[in-house]
């Protein structure tokens, strides 16, 4: 398989700029824009932890039609960077199940920290595809024409959302939070500026607060969690499974946990537009394996045990711990959300994180003859 020469360490360090700000991810039953929430009652006793030494025993999914190939040809290779969070599950499952293989892909997976790596990799030709964050880098990217093409979905949020806005539990015991309302001039974090900044303003939206009316922070969700214990933080952006975690470590409680963010796809899987250009029918493979191992997570398929275990092998988190947390939620019908992108674009215009003055059309980089594809082998999906 042709691949693009390793650039020089220059020109390396050159695109890492272009990416210097972070990917994001985060975790909607349907994609169906939400427009109010209303918040729940603020309680500061958590539900009691899940056994640590259990696997919730939940029914399995039911498989997907298998395509059948109609070739023998030698396995096309390719490589697909990933980094090792939940969200990305179906990547892990798909090569784990062998639905990679039966598309006629050999896949190597690399691992990689996060940030931009995967995505830059990607651009010039290291890798043939990747995980990827939405957020302002990869729209700076794409704008200076770095060869990058969305050829499927990545996750969104349900509700209860999977990156709840969270206060400590002494802050909650104490009654000095008990509402949104209460974090006006209050020290709040998001991981790092980007996508995570829109869930942060939709939910502050339930308390009638803007992204003006606190102080905002910037710290890694492990750090945001152990500064909300010692008091540095008033509240923070916490992911999943982190979020299960802290409560369950009685450290932190959710304080908001139903804004409406299920209108967009914070992550996305790229594919370099050359290899997509002159390897359409691998491809499509790589999609259609994709989508079957969406369709092996949707609903309770998500905590089947098996499935547990694969996530586990690949991001380190404990099964029990992945089974507790709120789950991500994946585009069974393979449907990129085009919308859903333009209003992240204006979400990172409004904050000035763009660097080019006009919009760019999301159909301009999405390609969607490979979920068409990939439906065409699989059928339709049972929700």
């Amino acid at each position: 398989m042709p691949h693009l020469t390793r650039i020089r360490p220059l020109l390396l360090l050159a695109l890492l700029a272009v990416f210097a700000a972070p990917f994001l991810a985060r975790s909607a039953a349907a994609f169906a824009p939400q427009d109010t929430a209303t918040p729940a009652s603020l309680s500061c006793t958590p539900a009691p932890p899940a056994p640590a030494d259990s696997v919730p025993a939940t029914p399995a999914a039911t498989p997907s039609a298998q395509p059948t190939s109609s070739t023998n040809a030698e396995p096309v290779e390719v490589t697909i960077g990933y980094v090792a969070i939940s969200i990305y599950a179906p990547v892990f499952v798909a090569q784990e199940k062998g639905y990679f293989a039966e598309q006629g892909l050999d896949v190597t997976l690399e691992r990689f920290a996060g940030g931009p790596e995967p995505v830059v990799l990607t651009a010039n030709g290291q890798l043939d595809a990747a995980t990827a964050g939405a957020g302002p880098a990869f729209w700076n990217a794409v704008a200076q024409g770095l060869p990058l093409t969305v050829v499927a979905p990545g996750h969104a949020e349900g509700n209860p959302v999977a990156t709840p806005l969270m206060i400590s539990k002494a802050s909650c015991e104490s009654g000095a939070i008990r509402s949104v309302a209460d974090l006006r001039g209050k020290r709040v974090a998001v991981n790092a500026r980007g996508a995570t900044e829109y869930w942060l303003g939709r939910a502050l939206a339930t308390g009638d607060l803007t992204l003006g009316d606190i102080d905002l922070q910037t710290l890694a969700f492990p750090e945001a969690v152990a500064a909300l214990e010692s008091g540095a933080l008033d509240a923070s952006m916490v992911a999943e499974p982190l979020a299960t975690k802290a409560e369950q470590d009685g450290i932190a409680v959710r304080l908001a946990t139903d804004f409406p963010v299920q209108d967009v796809q914070p992550t996305v899987i790229v594919a370099n537009s050359d290899f997509a250009r002159d390897n359409p029918a691998a491809v499509t493979g790589l999609v259609t394996a994709y989508l079957k191992a969406c369709r092996d997570l949707n609903g309770a398929g998500f905590k089947d045990p098996a499935n547990l275990a694969i996530i586990e092998q690949y991001t380190g988190v404990p099964a029990a711990l992945v089974g507790a947390a709120v789950q991500p939620v994946y585009a069974v019908d393979g449907a990129i959300d085009v919308a859903g992108l333009s209003k992240l674009q204006s979400f990172f215009r409004d904050q000035d994180q763009l660097e080019y003055d006009d919009d760019l059309d999301p159909a301009s980089f999405v390609d969607t003859q490979f979920v068409e594809a990939a439906l065409a082998a699989l059928g339709p999906a049972n929700e």
